[in-house]
């Protein structure tokens, strides 16, 4: 199973609507439908202020999830009501269009650990690093939770570096620990718009 995330901006002010649109669409199918395993397994959306941050779970690369979804109407339907919200406005349909989309968007995996082997509760905090910084917050925040039931994934894109944490415990994740809060310019708990399993959605 691969992890990705992909971060994308809003115009200020469509939040709300931009959460109303992701959170209340059907899910598209996972894929593969002869093969052992989907593509899809996994996908929860995030948001702060306009930050959109969608994280996947897949099992395969990602420019193949993005030209399986793209081909679905229901991502398509999503698409269309998205674009008057979109800073960068994108084209899922064209392959050049998907490209410049990853380009633009995917963010680094800094480190994945996961005790647990089922699907467990999410929830993610967004910093935004002083400049030059953001290598340490990742490498910090991926040498902490290391209990055995608590997954922890950490992404970074420039000075942006998003902690996701898996867990049974719905205790919110503390924002700024292991000594964060001299390197960091901002700390904000992102709100769960989403989060799809194949065959259910939590």
């Amino acid at each position: 199973m691969n992890r990705y995330a992909l971060t994308f901006p809003v115009r200020p002010g469509s939040e709300a609507a931009v959460a109303e649109i992701l959170g209340g669409y059907a899910g598209p199918p996972p894929g593969r439908p002869q093969a052992a395993r989907p593509l899809l397994d996994r996908t929860s959306v995030f948001m702060v202020g306009p930050v959109v941050v969608r994280v996947v779970d897949i099992t395969c690369p990602p420019g193949e999830a993005i030209r399986h979804l793209a081909a679905q109407p229901q991502i398509q339907a999503v698409e269309q009501r998205l674009r008057p919200h979109l800073v960068q406005d994108r084209d899922l349909s064209d392959p050049d269009g998907r490209r410049r989309f990853l380009a633009g968007s995917v963010m680094r995996l800094v480190a994945s650990r996961n005790g647990h082997p089922g699907h467990l509760p999410r929830a993610a905090v967004l910093y935004r690093a002083l400049p030059g910084r953001a290598d340490e917050v990742a490498r910090l925040l991926a040498s902490g939770g290391s209990e055995s039931d608590c997954g922890t994934t950490v992404f970074r894109r420039r000075d942006t570096v998003v902690h996701l944490v898996e867990s049974t415990d719905r205790t919110p994740v503390v924002p700024l620990v292991n000594g964060l809060a001299p390197l960091v310019r901002e700390a904000c708990p992102m709100t769960l718009v989403t989060d799809r399993v194949v065959g259910a959605v939590a």
